[in-house]
């Protein structure tokens, strides 16, 4: 559940544009067997050469992005497995993109929304360049959605459509403010995107009823944002949150153990979140209040799992403006 910078980075080559937008966008690209995204240049009058920049951050298994780059065209021809499978959206905030996948295409504006999926090859053509908020969202966390997924292939929404008049003008705002929102309120971030982005696919493609393992992501998502807003109380033990819940401590434990985790590691997880957006936030804090204010009482354990999660230690984090 972490968070990480992936990259930022500059760039006048296409070829390493791409290999960085290999490793940065998976599971969008599967790059086993050497394959990778294959980027080229598209050169309008007057103008010669390649540049992009990039910014990506993760969190929670979701990939929030900004990518300022010159007209080229990417072209990947893989797949991915159907559990790893995912959407790469793309809110163009100037210039043009077309997309292109499994015989449709979308020319997306600026101040549109364009959508394809990661289970058919696709293609990404612009002549004028683009500056634009990309995302990549598991499937996983759209359960919602169920088969409409085919009809999200090269997709696009306008802000004058449905519930586009809601979450485009917040798309716009997240890609203009990208890196001071997401350094001091990540996790917060995500969450509310793939809300937005759920209500915005589900209102154009229509529901799917919920069966049981959709109710079951529902009450564990329930659940974890009831972790976060209980940091400091006393006591977050299985027992109480099983019981807040309504429901016995062996189907908390069941209920986490379905995708590989558990209660005591989502609670820390949470923790950590919460230190790592405080130690951005207030800059002038201690470390140990910053610790107690993400509910770790131990000044030295929660160093110790601050650097085991993050790679660094909060002093460390702090002072690489991390």
């Amino acid at each position: 559940m972490a968070r990480s910078e992936l990259q930022r980075a500059s760039f006048d080559d296409a070829g390493v544009f791409a290999q960085s937008i290999t490793r940065v966008y998976r599971p969008v690209f599967h790059d086993g067997g050497g394959r990778q995204a294959n980027v080229e240049v598209v050169d309008k009058p007057g103008r010669r050469g390649f540049r992009a920049s990039l910014s990506a951050h993760e969190l929670d298994g979701v990939v929030l992005s900004t990518v300022d780059v010159s007209g080229h065209e990417v072209d990947y021809q893989g797949t991915v497995d159907a559990a790893d499978s995912a959407l790469k959206i793309y809110y163009v905030a100037s210039g043009t993109a077309v997309i292109r996948q499994e015989g449709r295409e979308q020319t997306v504006e600026a101040g549109q929304l364009g959508v394809h999926d990661s289970m058919q090859p696709y293609q990404i053509w612009t002549e004028t360049g683009f500056d634009s908020l990309i995302m990549v969202v598991p499937k996983s966390r759209l359960l919602t959605l169920g088969a409409g997924y085919s009809d999200l292939s090269a997709a696009r929404f306008t802000s004058g459509e449905g519930a586009g008049r809601l979450v485009l003008p917040y798309l716009q705002g997240l890609s203009g403010g990208f890196e001071e929102m997401v350094r001091g309120q990540g996790r917060q971030i995500v969450r509310s995107t793939v809300d937005l982005l759920t209500m915005l696919f589900s209102s154009a493609l229509g529901s799917a009823a919920e069966g049981p393992d959709v109710q079951r992501a529902r009450q564990r998502e329930d659940i974890e944002g009831w972790i976060r807003d209980h940091l400091l109380d006393a006591d977050l033990s299985p027992g109480r949150i099983a019981a807040t819940h309504f429901m016995s401590t062996r189907a908390l434990h069941a209920l986490f153990a379905e995708v590989d985790t558990t209660v005591g590691a989502v609670v820390r997880a949470a923790r950590l979140e919460r230190a790592r957006e405080l130690l951005v936030l207030h800059p002038t804090w201690a470390l140990a209040e910053v610790g107690r204010w993400s509910g770790f009482s131990d000044p030295s354990y929660f160093s110790r799992v601050f650097k085991q999660e993050f790679g660094m230690s909060p002093r460390e984090f702090r002072a690489a403006g991390a």
